[in-house]
């Protein structure tokens, strides 16, 4: 406990001071009396705002260290149908799923039923027991309208397989949208071993103390859709992290002041992403037709070599391409002039903190190993980072590297070809 409390102090303590000293503007730039008073007011209560977030993420951790943890996932190879469970290289799970959406969904309870059980209390400690009816409440007076059927039903078939409540399964899928405490980095640039443009990326994320052990990559062939690697963990239909034959995606988080809106939780609409688009040029046009929930940027890397960061705002998409040297990065706030705006929280500063540690591992222009991004992973990394990977779009093929405890770049990264993949059978 000791060490934890080391770890979160600068959560409770360094926001607050560092917010204090940015948000009040200069005696010479106070108009008057009422001005200062709003500007103020104001101040605080951005700053309200801001601190709620790392106050969830500091409750939430607190809540799955000192709780009863789950047991250990039962990875031992199994199938169900079309679907099955296998070790891969370095011992990494795979979960492969092919079919209806009910298929796939009966397919993923059966075959992680008990592991999917076992996470159940995943969402409970994270928003609190108290919380989480309303939450869930919420959630589906927000979204149940955009999600599309085929969703329902792949989830309607998981639920009923692994001996859940429909409600509480979808919650799942989208609390993200509420809970908004990623806090990932992302670099994509041209690899120098003629293997075409990477997409390498740091999933931060409070693991609760058990959460890491859980993660696994799952292969999915959904009937008439493109089918699509993600990194995820067992119950999750959406997309964090992942690609397909031609794309590969990763989604960090914007803390904004502003709450959830209606819409397609994130989740939802980057698998939708993966599943019916080829090009960074076609993901940006399917996210413009798409009803944004929440903010957030999500880098996009195809086989051809493309490379864009779409800003995502419920109200507006901002596109933005590599620097001059060929490096494209992000972490978790905004970058386009249009949006740009300076934030006043630990979270904020981390974010500047991180991208800056991409940016200064990888100065050089050109084509870079693989070897310098997963440097830059390291130097971005944070006791939260639980899952690092590398995508290869035209290759077919990524490395992870999944962490149960501190952070996942410190461990070996594992190579999984396209045979293990989206090119097995």
């Amino acid at each position: 406990m000791r060490h934890l409390a080391v770890a979160l102090l600068p959560l409770l303590l360094a926001a607050p001071a560092l917010a204090q000293e940015r948000s009040l503007p200069p005696a010479d730039e106070r108009a008057g009396p009422r001005e200062s008073r709003n500007s103020i007011r104001n101040s605080l209560r951005r700053l309200r705002r801001e601190l709620g977030i790392e106050r969830s993420m500091v409750e939430a951790q607190l809540r799955g260290m000192l709780g009863r943890r789950p047991p250990a996932p039962d990875w031992r190879p199994r199938r169900s149908g079309r679907g099955r469970l296998e070790r891969g290289p370095g011992g990494v799970p795979i979960l492969h799923l092919e079919g209806t959406p009910e298929e796939m969904g009966r397919q993923h309870g059966e075959l992680l039923r008990d592991e999917i059980g076992a996470l159940r209390s995943y969402v409970r400690d994270f928003v609190g027991a108290r919380r989480l009816r309303q939450a869930a409440r919420r959630a589906e007076a927000l979204f149940a309208e955009d999600i599309p059927e085929r969703y329902y039903r792949e989830a309607e078939a998981l639920a009923r397989a692994a001996d859940m409540p429909l409600v509480e399964l979808l919650f799942a899928q989208c609390f993200t949208d509420i809970y908004r405490v990623f806090g990932c980095s992302t670099l994509a640039a041209e690899s120098s071993t003629g293997e075409g443009t990477f997409l390498a990326r740091n999933l931060d994320f409070p693991t609760l103390g058990y959460l890491g052990r859980y993660s696994l990559v799952i292969v999915a062939r959904p009937r008439g859709r493109r089918p699509f690697v993600s990194i995820g963990w067992p119950g999750m239909l959406g997309v964090l992290s992942g690609q397909n034959d031609a794309l590969a995606a990763a989604v960090l988080v914007v803390h904004g002041l502003e709450g959830a809106r209606p819409g397609l939780p994130f989740q939802f609409a980057f698998r939708r992403v993966l599943e019916e688009c080829q090009s960074v040029d076609q993901a940006e046009a399917l996210l413009r037709k798409t009803r944004i929930t929440v903010t957030n940027n999500l880098i996009v890397a195809d086989r051809q070599g493309g490379k864009r960061v779409l800003e995502l705002h419920p109200e507006h998409i901002s596109a933005r391409g590599p620097d001059a040297g060929g490096l494209l990065s992000a972490t978790n706030h905004f970058l386009h002039e249009s949006r740009r705006v300076e934030r006043f929280s630990f979270t904020y500063l981390n974010s500047r903190r991180r991208l800056q540690a991409v940016r200064d591992t990888c100065p050089a222009a050109g084509p870079l190993r693989l070897e310098r991004a997963r440097q830059a992973l390291d130097a971005a990394s944070t006791p939260f980072t639980c899952q690092s990977m590398v995508f290869l779009p035209r290759t077919g093929a990524l490395e992870v590297a999944f962490s149960v405890r501190g952070s996942a770049t410190k461990r070996r990264f594992v190579r999984l070809e396209a045979e293990h993949l989206l090119a097995a059978r």
